[in-house]
């Protein structure tokens, strides 16, 4: 018998499954790196997904105080914007019949206050309802001091309601001042 066996197929066919078993696992490695990337930026997109969420939440959260929010700040007096201070003073003096005129305003330094002096003539009755309006304002008053007195001389007249002129002068601490 003779040996009529190829050696040449049979080491194709060795190359040939030696190449396929290195292609099989280099394509296997490199399924395996991409499904472990794949993982962490799905980990990564849930993280961030969540993260969204949450700010979303937040931005709902301060849209829905945003009211609160806007009556809380009107109890206090920023530095840059007194004005709506002085006109509240001033409706508020125009709805008990007193004329006011606020005739100083300072900031004390040592407490970083805002001192205003006011000048309030009207009858004895409306100026007590300017001082208790101004102490249940909004705001935190502090009334350093107050004079009131009597403007009615034995020579002058009564006004034309047959009352007596009164005049005050209040020196007021604004506490809620930023």
């Amino acid at each position: 018998m003779q040996n009529k066996f190829k050696k040449t197929p049979l080491i194709i066919s060795v190359l040939f499954l030696l190449i396929s078993c290195g292609i099989f696992y280099f394509i296997f490695y490199e399924i395996r790196n991409n499904v472990e990337v794949t993982q962490q930026s799905e980990i990564d997109l849930q993280k961030e997904i969540i993260k969204r969420n949450e700010v979303r939440i937040l931005n709902n959260y301060f849209n829905s105080i945003q009211t609160e929010k806007a009556l809380f700040e009107t109890h206090f007096v920023q530095s840059s914007n007194v004005v709506p201070f002085l006109n509240n003073i001033e409706y508020l003096a125009k709805s008990v019949e007193v004329k006011t005129e606020v005739s100083s305003i300072s900031i004390n330094e040592t407490d970083n206050s805002l001192v205003l002096e006011i000048k309030s003539s009207g009858d004895f009755e409306n100026i007590y309802r300017f001082i208790t309006l101004l102490e249940n304002s909004s705001y935190e008053l502090e009334f350093i001091s107050s004079d009131i007195y009597s403007d009615i001389d034995k020579n002058t007249v009564k006004s034309k309601d047959n009352t007596d002129k009164w005049e005050a002068l209040f020196k007021i601490k604004l506490v809620s001042f930023i």
